[in-house]
């Protein structure tokens, strides 16, 4: 067995993709924040990603910065594999092959990932009564990569299909048998710990993780826990009973095994401890810390106002929870009332289709374009003059902090932490007032309109205050917030 590294630093999650959410971008900005401050790292991801390697590239991420579970568990040798990733020439572009039967169903699929093993999954077709329809799935997935294979079947779970019988074939010459998916990721997290020692883990998705770490701590592990809220901790409060997030209830239910809790703002941090008050141990409260989870690097040049249009631009997932037909439905104001307006939108995700057609219903084809998925978000927002967002809930806004750095004010709902604690209104961006009910989502729309036209008033002096605003996000304060954490948690 090759020789135990001292420390490292592990960034837990699930997955990431072509497009992500604002989780892996906070992994992205950590990162940089790390290699700043020369504090070792890895990337973590557990999910069945076919093109992980490819997404990798995309978003620049290097092989030795990112573990994948199952590349791991079919390396040749999984402890180089840990150290530098995969090597060059065996990273390939997936492809795959689909067998149908006389039905035209889809029965087996074989693909050979971008991490050069091949994935089988064959596939049930059964009928569901609920829904009235047959529903294909997978019911048996196996991995092989020489002569190494991870192979596992489905039962159907409340609500999800849950893995099961998984068989680890030849790690490092032994066979291994896990009945569930928890008992897997505790294997491989104590393969972390044999090879790296005295690791931190910084759980970012993924509660297995939480309830994994947690069962070795009370066993008498030593390694550190880091639990990290990206999003409101809190739903709801009734009668004086607060429901926590379901993301978060594992860590705030078992906050004495953590070594420390890390929110995006000093809001939060504020909100979250007052909201546990008598909920944990008050020695508790102090392992909650607050540091910004983006930075920027540099900072832009203040705009001026050159003509009267109104050049707008929003950039997120186009999923359902961020609202961007709300954005458009303000811009549908804003033409009703004789603006000239444009938006361009950046961002993929489920809710393209409907919000094409809601473009073209409102008749705003020449005025509102879905840009698809920027890889440069920085450097294509200085195109633009104002950023809106019509986000309900937002940890912290990272795309905020990104239009603020290239001088373009923000128009934003007034959602707590991230609008809150990043747009100062009158001087750098205004924010409106909103309600989450359905009946008030028209009046909602209107405020953001105004929030929208404010931010052209006294534009050049907005601008400038944007870019004023972000120099305590400048990579190299956050960076010492990061490395302050690390002295402590020493």
């Amino acid at each position: 067995m090759k020789a135990v590294c001292v420390f490292m630093n592990f960034f837990l999650n699930q997955g990431m993709g072509h497009g992500n959410s604002g989780v892996e971008h906070a992994q992205f900005y950590r990162a940089q924040c790390f290699l700043k401050g020369q504090l070792p790292f890895k990337i973590v991801f557990t999910d069945l990603l076919q093109d992980l390697h490819v997404h990798m590239r995309e978003w620049h991420l290097p092989e030795n910065q990112v573990i994948g579970l199952y590349d791991f568990l079919l390396a040749a040798d999984p402890f180089d594999y840990l150290d530098h990733g995969l090597p060059a020439d065996e990273v390939h572009k997936s492809h795959e092959k689909i067998l149908i039967d006389q039905t035209d169903t889809q029965r087996m699929i074989t693909t050979q990932s971008s991490g050069n093993y091949q994935i089988r999954r064959l596939r049930d077709k059964i009928f569901n009564t609920e829904k009235n329809i047959y529903i294909v799935d997978d019911a048996y997935v196996s991995l092989t990569k020489g002569t190494h294979q991870v192979e596992w079947s489905y039962r159907q779970g409340p609500g999800e299909k849950i893995m099961q019988d998984i068989h680890l074939t030849n790690f490092l010459g032994e066979n291994y048998y896990f009945l569930t998916f928890d008992e897997l990721v505790t294997f491989f997290l104590n393969q972390l710990e044999v090879h790296f020692g005295q690791n931190t883990y910084f759980i970012d998705r993924g509660t297995f993780y939480d309830e994994a770490l947690v069962r070795q701590k009370v066993a008498g592990s030593t390694q550190k826990i880091v639990g990290m809220v990206h999003a409101n901790h809190k739903v709801s409060e009734e009668n004086g009973h607060i429901l926590f997030n379901n993301f978060y209830q594992y860590t705030l239910d078992h906050l004495d095994q953590y070594d420390a809790v890390v929110v995006a703002t000093k809001a939060q941090k504020e909100a979250l401890k007052s909201d546990l008050q008598g909920y944990t141990a008050a020695k508790n409260l102090d392992k909650i810390d607050a540091i910004p989870v983006g930075g920027v690097t540099n900072l832009g040049q203040k705009k001026t106002r050159k003509n009267q249009k109104l050049n707008l631009v929003t950039a997120s997932r186009l999923h359902e929870e961020k609202h961007i037909d709300q954005i458009i439905d303000a811009v549908h104001v804003l033409v009703a009332r004789g603006h000239d307006v444009n938006l361009t939108i950046y961002g993929a995700g489920a809710e393209q289709k409907k919000l094409a057609k809601q473009i073209k219903d409102l008749g705003l084809t020449n005025r509102v374009v879905l840009a698809g998925l920027s890889q440069n978000v920085t450097k294509d927002l200085q195109r633009y003059d104002v950023f809106v967002s019509a986000s309900y809930s937002e940890g912290f806004g990272l795309t905020y902090l990104e239009a603020l750095s290239q001088g373009l004010p923000v128009a934003s709902y007034a959602n707590n932490f991230g609008a809150k604690e990043l747009i100062h209104p009158g001087e750098n961006g205004y924010l409106a007032d909103f309600l989450t009910t359905d009946a008030d989502r028209n009046n909602n729309v209107v405020q953001l309109a105004e929030a929208i036209l404010s931010c052209f008033q006294d534009y050049d002096r907005l601008s400038a205050g944007a870019i004023a605003s972000c120099r305590p996000f400048l990579t190299e304060k956050v960076t010492e917030k990061w490395v302050e954490l690390e002295d402590e948690l020493a």
